[in-house]
């Protein structure tokens, strides 16, 4: 039997040789997509053996995936774990994220177009207060990839990692799982049945995409049977260019400066869709449409209805067919599973545990952060013996929370309710809330990254510190001011305040109360919308809610030295505020108008 290619011979605990097609490491990760080769190499910094396996054809290497847009965690680990620093500085600087509804047949985003957006870039007095530029980029440098090159890359780094075992000829084709004395087996072969073999691990990680090996054959599935179903379509197209986005695609900011918005990841929303627009090296650009099943916008198979939805938008009618370099659709995105690291040491990641919507980028984010956790778990079982149960279930539940509150994030946004500009805002801020008070965690994992490489070798007494205080805190469900409660009663608490929100968006639009289309643009520098204009908007000259730059206090300025930066420390609290502001201005404002609404009712009865 032919040998598969770049498998090499590894050493058991015990000395003992294995042969090429029978390979014992402490953990096999399956899967060569962009999450799979991180937790292989992440894996191996941390000393232990690993095998990685896969045999995608040419076409899967080459293809263009979503999953484009760094956000959040995803920038920090690429660069610090899979070493990608150069790549990703070559890739599409992404400037932020740019939202915007009732852009449907117009030529501009004028006065009747709502919009919520972020400009990521920290203002150059702030940058140059950053002594060390790696961590300046890791933790705040994000970009918009090409999935194809990035994963080019990193299969090249892991088949040359020390400790990793690259197998590319081989495809999962049978698991017995093993117990607490015996390690698991996975038999596989490859595509065309000529060579086979078995790896034996102590820990496995599914990283197979929506294959999704592990949640199907242990039945993990988490049924969403709510009639809240998506589908997805998407293509990557060529000749895209500066000349493509004049002046009109500039937000300008009332102190000066201006957006970029098509240098952000754009999100355009429809009745009962979105758009995206994400630009790439290259002059290539990739544009998906995510509709609702319930409520499409259109009809037709996929590829029709992301043609149709296209046409709608003046702007864009330079997408045409033929600067189609790919088009990939999928009927139904949603995917949920109820356990991400088992106690029978087994885990998954990326698409093959959950995916909800592409809205946020947030797929390969919250996949690095939890593959973080999964290293720490399966280090600590193989070199200390110890199955940690009580982290490993705070990992699920915490997660599984996360997911939650990022399928409420979408799920109102794709009904009627999205018309209603005051709920575009609101909702948006409720987001906003969320990822900003993420930000704690996301400096200390980017200090941790940058400064040990993923290595716990390299680890001080304070890295190891800062290491045991995100193994609770390094999620969206556990930032700061939540912290203290369960994973899910933060989930609970999103939910009905997204459906506190959407309902009394539906009664203004039933009850023909039409709001002005509102902007709100935010700044690193000035990342706070007016919300209390909210009220009297409709009496603005323009209904904008963008506040212009502040000059920070001294206790707020940045040093380049923080451990516990105040403005991070304190952007979940004062987002709280923020948004239980905006709320609160809804409710009361609401309950007048329903109030005055009964009385016209009254007086007309009694008139009658």
């Amino acid at each position: 039997m032919p040998e598969p290619k770049e498998t090499t011979a590894m050493a058991k605990d015990d000395g003992e040789a294995t042969s090429p097609n029978r390979i014992r490491a402490d953990v096999c990760v399956m899967g060569f997509g962009v999450v799979g080769l991180i937790n292989a190499i992440a894996l191996a910094k941390r000393g232990l053996s690993v095998v990685v396996i896969d045999q995608p054809t040419e076409k899967q290497l080459a293809s263009y995936k979503v999953g484009e847009s760094l956000l959040v965690y995803s920038n920090a680990f690429l660069r610090a774990i899979g070493e990608l620093d150069e790549s990703l500085e070559e890739s599409f600087g992404k400037e932020g994220f740019w939202m915007a509804h009732g852009l449907e047949g117009r030529t501009s985003f004028d006065d009747s177009v709502s919009e919520w957006g972020f400009e990521s870039d920290l203002p150059p007095h702030w940058i140059e207060k950053i002594e060390d530029p790696l961590f300046h980029r890791t933790m705040f440098k994000d970009s918009q990839i090409v999935r194809p090159e990035i994963e080019a890359v990193l299969r090249e780094r892991a088949r040359n990692f020390e400790g990793l075992t690259f197998l590319d000829s081989g495809l999962v084709r049978d698991i017995d799982l093993g117990d607490d004395d015996n390690d698991h087996v996975l038999r596989w072969s490859s595509r065309n049945k000529k060579e086979s073999g078995e790896i034996s691990a102590r820990w496995m990680v599914d990283c197979t995409g929506r294959t999704r090996v592990l949640a199907k054959r242990f039945d993990h599935e988490l049924r969403l049977d709510d009639g809240f179903a998506t589908t997805a379509a998407w293509a990557q197209f060529s000749n895209c260019s500066d000349d493509n986005f004049d002046e009109r695609w500039n937000f300008s900011f009332p102190d000066g400066g201006e957006a970029h918005r098509d240098r952000n990841t754009l999100h355009l929303w429809g009745d009962g869709y979105w758009i995206w627009l994400i630009r790439l090296n290259g002059d290539r650009i990739s544009v998906g449409v995510t509709y609702s099943q319930g409520r499409p916008p259109e009809d037709g198979n996929a590829r029709d209805v992301f043609w149709k939805i296209l046409r709608r938008y003046p702007l864009l009618d330079w997408l045409t067919e033929d600067n189609v370099l790919e088009f990939s659709a999928y009927r139904d995105v949603q995917r949920m599973t109820d356990t991400f690291i088992s106690p029978k040491r087994y885990a998954m990641a990326g698409d093959a545990s959950s995916i909800i919507d592409a809205f946020y980028s947030q797929g390969i984010s919250l996949s690095m952060s939890t593959s973080w956790h999964i290293a720490n778990i399966a280090q600590r079982d193989v070199r200390q013996g110890h199955l940690d149960l009580d982290y490993l279930d705070h990992v699920n539940r915490a997660v599984t929370a996360d997911w939650r509150i990022m399928r409420s994030m979408v799920q109102s946004k794709y009904g009627p309710a999205i018309a209603d500009s005051r709920f575009f805002i609101l909702d948006h801020l409720l987001d906003y809330m969320i990822f900003g008070a993420a930000l704690l965690g996301r400096f200390r994992v980017s200090r941790w990254l940058t400064e040990t490489g993923g290595r716990t070798d390299e680890e001080t007494v304070e890295h190891a510190r800062l290491r045991a205080g995100l193994e609770r805190r390094l999620f969206l469900s556990q930032s700061s001011p939540w912290h203290h409660l369960d994973p899910h009663r933060v989930a609970g608490l999103v939910e009905k305040w997204h459906r506190s929100l959407e309902s009394r968006a539906l009664w203004r639009l039933e009850n023909d109360i039409k709001l002005p289309p509102t902007k709100a643009g935010l700044r690193a520098h000035a990342a706070l919308p007016g919300i209390w204009r909210l009220p009297y908007v409709h009496k603005l000259s323009r209904a904008d809610l963008t506040l212009p730059a502040i000059k920070e206090p001294e206790f707020m300025k940045v040093t380049g030295h923080e451990h516990r930066p105040v403005l991070m420390a304190g952007s979940g609290p004062m987002l709280v505020t923020m948004t239980t502001l905006g709320t609160v201005l809804d409710i009361a404002d609401t309950k007048v108008r329903k109030a005055r609404m009964a009385l016209r009712r009254f007086r007309g009865r009694r008139a009658s």
